[in-house]
C-alpha cells in the first residue's frame, strides 16, 4: 500500500551507515513507500546531549518533531535506534508531563498541545505495520536455508512505556520477516541484550566482551548471520568483530533493509554490502541456491 513518511535519517546514516539510508530508501521504493527528508533537521542529541543537557535534548527532539509537523507529516520514521529513542522519549514526556510540554512548547513557540499529535515510528513500528502480503509481494527470489539470529538491542524495545513494545522482551517483528523472506529465524538468548555502544570510547574491553557474548550466541544458536535495526549495533557486530572474534568464527551482521533488499532483487553492491568488514558471501549464498533450485 502506497505511504509516505516523514524521513529523518540522523547522522550516522549520513556517514558511518550510509548503507542502512542506501538500503532503506531501495526497500521503501519497492514497496512504494514515500521518505521525505524532514528539511533542515537537526542532530537528535544522542548521548552527549541527553547525558549534559535535558532541557537541550528534549529541544532538538522537539525541533525535528516541529520541524515534520510543519512539513504536513503526522508520522516520522527515524530509522537509527537512537534518534528513535530520543523522538519517542520526547513525545513520551509531551504527553505524560504537562510542565515540561509546556516548556518546551514556549521554547519551541508551538501552539500547546500540537506536537502530541505527531509519533514517532521505529524500524519495527514501520515493519509491524506492513501486512504479510505487502511485504511479499516485491520478492523476487527467497531465502533457502538460510538461519538468522534477530537482533533488537535496547533501544527499540525498552523502556517499553516508551516504545509500547507488547513483548519486549521476546519481541518477534524481526522474526516475521525474515520467515516471510523464506529465511529461519534461530531462538538465541541475546535478542534484547545490549551490545555495549555506548562504551565504544570509554570502556573498549567491555564493549568486546558484550560483543563478543552476542556472537557466541547466536553461532551457538546456529545463525549465518545476525541482522540488526541500529546503526551502533552494526558497527559494534561488523566492525569491531574483526577485534574480538577469531576469523573462523565470526559471522555477518546486516541491516534489516539489506537482508529485505537482497529478496527484492537488489544486488549486494546496490544494498551496500561489499562496506561490510566480515564477509557476507553466505547470505548471498542462500539467494544463489533459490535460483539455482
Amino acid at each position: 500500500m502506497s505511504a509516505t513518511f516523514a524521513y529523518y535519517p540522523g547522522c550516522s546514516l549520513q556517514g558511518t551507515e550510509k548503507e542502512y539510508n542506501t538500503s532503506l530508501q531501495l526497500v521503501a521504493k519497492a514497496l512504494d513507500h514515500k521518505l521525505e527528508e524532514i528539511p533542515n533537521w537537526l542532530c537528535c542529541g544522542a548521548t552527549s546531549a541527553h547525558s549534559i543537557n535535558h532541557a537541550l535534548a528534549t529541544a532538538l527532539a522537539g525541533d525535528t518533531l516541529a520541524k515534520a509537523q510543519d512539513a504536513g507529516h503526522s508520522k516520522i520514521l527515524a530509522p537509527c535506534a537512537m534518534c528513535y529513542s530520543r523522538l519517542a522519549t520526547t513525545l513520551h514526556q509531551i504527553k505524560s508531563d504537562p510542565d515540561k510540554a509546556a516548556s518546551l512548547e514556549k521554547a519551541l513557540k508551538r501552539e500547546k498541545g500540537g506536537l502530541a499529535e505527531m509519533r514517532a515510528l521505529s524500524m519495527l513500528d514501520w515493519a509491524r505495520e506492513l501486512s504479510d502480503a505487502e511485504i511479499q509481494a516485491p520478492i523476487k527470489k527467497k531465502f533457502k536455508g538460510l538461519k538468522i539470529a534477530c537482533y533488537y538491542g535496547c533501544l527499540l524495545v525498552r523502556p517499553q512505556k516508551v516504545t509500547g513494545v507488547e513483548n519486549a522482551e521476546i519481541p518477534q517483528d524481526m522474526e516475521r520477516v525474515v520467515r516471510l523472506l523464506g529465511a529461519e529465524p534461530v531462538s538465541w538468548t541475546m535478542a534484547t541484550a545490549c551490545c555495549g555502544a555506548s562504551f565504544s570510547l570509554s570502556d573498549k574491553p567491555s564493549v568486546f566482551r558484550l560483543g563478543r557474548r552476542v556472537i557466541e550466541s547466536a553461532r551457538k544458536a546456529g545463525a549465518d548471520a545476525i541482522i540488526v535495526a541500529c546503526p551502533m549495533c552494526h558497527t559494534n557486530l561488523d566492525m569491531r568483530q574483526t577485534e574480538f572474534q577469531a576469523a573462523d568464527e565470526r559471522i555477518p551482521a546486516i541491516f534489516i533493509t539489506q537482508l529485505m533488499g537482497l529478496a527484492y532483487g537488489f544486488s549486494p553492491k546496490e544494498l551496500g554490502l561489499e562496506g561490510n568488514f566480515v564477509n557476507t558471501d553466505a547470505i548471498t549464498a542462500a539467494l544463489a541456491a533459490t535460483e539455482e533450485g
